[in-house]
C-alpha cells in the first residue's frame, strides 16, 4: 500500500513539474508576447456579423483593458509599437428556454472573436488567438426596446470578458 501511494505521489509531482512553466498552452494562441511591445494601439474591431455596431462594444472593451493594465500602455497609432487587431467572426442569439405558451423566456448569446498583436516596425504577427468564444444568457421582456437593451448589456459583458481573456493570454508567460 505504501509503495502505491509513494509511486502515485511521485507521478503527480513529475506531471506538475513538467507542466508548470514549460510553455504548455491551453487554447489556440501562438505563444506569449514579449513585453518589448508595450505601447499598443487598438483600431476599431472588424465586424463580420450581421449585428450592427457590435464592434463598438469590443473596441471599447479592449481599449479599457489595455488602459487599465500595468503591463501595457494604450497610445495613438503614431506612438504605438504594436497593434491589437480584433475581428468579431460570429454572433448568435438563440432562444434556449420557452414558457408553457411557447414564448422564448431565455436567449443564449454567443460571440466568437479573433485577436492578434502585430509589431508595427516589422509587420510581423507576434501573437494570435483564433476562435475565442463565450456565451451568456439574457432574459427578454414584453417591451422590445428593453429586450434590446438587455441584449446590448449582455454583449457588453461578453466583450469585456473576451477582451480580458485575450489580453491575459497575450501577456501570460504560461
Amino acid at each position: 500500500m505504501k509503495k502505491f501511494n509513494r509511486k502515485f505521489c511521485i507521478l503527480i509531482i513529475i506531471i506538475t513539474v513538467s507542466l508548470s512553466g514549460c510553455g504548455y498552452h491551453f487554447g489556440r494562441g501562438t505563444g506569449a508576447v514579449p513585453l518589448k511591445v508595450t505601447k499598443l494601439y487598438v483600431p476599431v474591431f472588424t465586424n463580420l456579423t450581421n449585428e450592427v455596431a457590435i464592434e463598438d462594444f469590443f473596441t471599447s472593451a479592449m481599449r479599457k483593458t489595455i488602459a487599465d493594465s500595468s503591463d501595457a500602455e494604450l497610445v495613438s497609432k503614431a506612438d504605438a509599437e504594436g497593434i491589437v487587431d480584433g475581428t468579431i467572426t460570429s454572433y448568435s442569439s438563440v432562444p434556449v428556454f420557452f414558457s408553457g405558451a411557447g414564448i422564448a423566456s431565455v436567449y443564449r448569446l454567443t460571440i466568437t472573436i479573433n485577436i492578434k498583436l502585430v509589431q508595427i516596425i516589422t509587420s510581423k504577427t507576434l501573437w494570435e488567438m483564433k476562435g475565442l468564444t463565450e456565451s451568456l444568457d439574457f432574459y427578454p421582456v414584453n417591451d422590445p426596446l428593453l429586450t434590446k437593451e438587455r441584449e446590448h448589456n449582455t454583449i457588453d459583458l461578453l466583450a469585456v470578458s473576451l477582451c480580458q481573456r485575450a489580453f491575459d493570454a497575450m501577456h501570460s508567460n504560461f
